[in-house]
């Protein structure tokens, strides 16, 4: 019995792999799927679907079409939902495309801006998943950092 498809490496193009991943677990991808694939992989930031939408531009692609798209890609595990600073949540790319890191979140303007790699050292994870199973019978499998504050622009320094 063979193990499924790879999964994608984050040097892998994210506009290649995704639409092969999305080919195998039998969707198309369809011209909407793929504007709302292209404004993902190319920001820096998570973005909200109206975000997502405003950065097509030109491309005939209605809010509704955007929505589904991303809800798909969410559904499939190769979008996360991250932070919804100012009550509205964004999307980006899942970990495999884009490595393990967490958000900065400026409570003012609400710009998330990624925190490379994680803080957080291999036994300082394991001592926080042990404490957790025991203490509530929960497997941790994964985890995310936030942190809250004020960014550069507008702490104006």
């Amino acid at each position: 019995m063979s193990a499924g498809p790879a999964a994608p490496t984050v040097a892998e193009d994210p506009r290649d792999a995704i639409p092969r991943l999305l080919a195998r677990r039998g969707y198309r991808i369809t011209g909407p799927r793929r504007a709302v694939l292209d404004a993902l992989a190319t920001t820096q930031e998570p973005r909200t679907v109206v975000q997502l939408h405003r950065a097509l531009g030109g491309e005939r692609v209605n809010l509704v079409s955007v929505y589904r798209t991303v809800k798909l890609l969410c559904d499939v595990g190769l979008v996360r939902a991250t932070d919804a600073a100012q009550g509205q949540r964004r999307y980006e790319l899942a970990e495999p495309f884009t490595a393990h890191h967490h958000h900065l979140i400026c409570r003012q303007c609400g710009q998330i801006e990624d925190l490379d790699g994680c803080l957080l050292e291999e036994d300082v994870l394991a001592r926080l998943g042990r404490r957790v199973r025991q203490s509530r019978r929960f497997r941790v499998t994964d985890h995310e950092l936030r942190f809250f504050g004020i960014c550069r622009r507008c702490d104006g320094a």
